[in-house]
């Protein structure tokens, strides 16, 4: 394992238990939890855990044998960890400063990341995923500046005109949810196909794909921030003409005997699975918002999309990290996907159907799965040699 990856991701770990537990105390209704501690489950969820695991799997892909990037990963951990306390230490007010600051930190440490990955290939040519996560990083740091810009704004700093702050505040989660994560998991299943089947690195329709998925990020970007509904429709089809690339492109690597035994390859196909939901609820939020629907009355839709894309995507893509960057027992791993995968169906129904008994049922399923996985492979010991490297 690279120098600073195994720090990235063990941090991941550490800070998603906070994601977690709220998430339980959230969905059992046994709590009423604040704003800003809701703020913190969410940005916990996507900084904390997504965003670090995203930069270890971009440390895998991208550092050469014998590279270290421990300042870096230090920095990164730190960073997201101060953002994440300020959040939950105080409602927001314009007077508090904690805010500002752990989201300078977190915008350094993001910006950080992206160059060194445009320079991590001096010249080289790009792998499918190392072009994706690339793009990914990008996206990351544009959504980051447009949540420094909407703090600001709700802070007391006009930024926008006031009857544009709604605009603003919708284009910061757009582009967190619909370009960054999307990238960055389309990518993360390249890469760990990729690693079972080398000569998928180089593929010319796999590179559209990714221009497609980023193009169609910005153009919804651009719709909200601009108040244009023909453009965020007009991001629906690259979405899908994407996503059935991919699935067209790995149809032959994609079935339960293809790679054989293992969990890897379970999670690898949970987190497609899960990336055709987001893209179906995507769409449908674009059809109804089109259709005159306020954002702030779709939230089934837009929740469901978010703890799909977050859980069956993201979490079993990072979780299938662990296990190649770590010695793990797959056993125990196996037990975490189970309820992970239950526990996760079984809430976004509850969230569909507003169903307030079906979410107490699958929360704690969900929580007790992520939390088992999560302590596993905090004790799991670094694997030695691992295929992921660049030599």
């Amino acid at each position: 394992m690279a120098d600073g990856v195994r720090l990235l991701l063990r941090g991941a770990l550490v800070i998603f238990v906070i994601t977690v537990v709220i998430g339980i105390l959230n969905g059992l209704d046994v709590w009423d939890v604040p704003h800003h501690t809701l703020l913190t489950h969410v940005h916990s969820g996507t900084l904390g855990w997504i965003t670090l695991g995203v930069f270890g799997a971009a440390g895998a892909m991208l550092t050469r044998s014998g590279e270290s990037i421990r300042s870096m990963a230090v920095f990164g951990v730190v960073s997201m960890a101060a953002y994440i306390l300020a959040l939950g230490s105080v409602e927001f007010t314009t007077g508090s400063i904690q805010r500002p600051i752990g989201g300078t930190l977190a915008l350094i440490s993001i910006t950080w990341f992206f160059v060194w990955a445009i320079r991590a290939k001096k010249g080289e040519s790009y792998t499918v995923a190392e072009f994706g996560i690339v793009l990914a990083l990008g996206f990351l740091l544009f959504g980051a500046i447009l949540g420094v810009l909407l703090g600001l704004q709700l802070g007391g700093v006009e930024i926008v005109p006031q009857e544009r702050t709604e605009a603003l505040y919708n284009s910061h989660p757009s582009a967190m949810v619909i370009g960054y994560v999307i990238l960055a998991g389309a990518s993360m299943i390249e890469w760990l196909i990729q690693a079972r089947v080398p000569r998928l690195s180089a593929s010319r329709s796999g590179m559209i794909q990714m221009l497609l998925l980023l193009l169609g990020g910005v153009i919804t970007v651009v719709g909200f921030l601009a108040e244009i509904d023909p453009l965020i429709q007009a991001s629906v089809p690259l979405q899908v003409v994407a996503t059935v690339m991919l699935l067209v492109r790995h149809r032959s690597r994609l079935g339960a005997s293809s790679w054989g035994p293992g969990l890897g390859p379970k999670l690898v196909r949970t987190a497609v699975v899960g990336l055709v939901a987001v893209v179906a609820f995507i769409v449908a939020l674009v059809i109804q918002f089109s259709g005159g629907v306020a954002i702030s009355d779709l939230g089934p839709i837009l929740l469901s999309m978010d703890h799909s894309n977050f859980i069956l995507v993201m979490t079993s893509l990072i979780f299938a990290v662990l296990l190649i960057e770590t010695d793990v027992r797959e056993r125990l791993i196996t037990i975490s996907y189970a309820l992970m995968v239950i526990g996760a169906v079984g809430f976004v129904a509850g969230l569909l159907l507003e169903s307030a008994g079906l979410k107490r049922v699958f929360t704690p399923i969900l929580g007790l799965g992520l939390l088992h996985g999560i302590f596993s492979f905090l004790r799991a010991r670094p694997r030695e040699a691992v295929p992921s490297g660049r030599s």
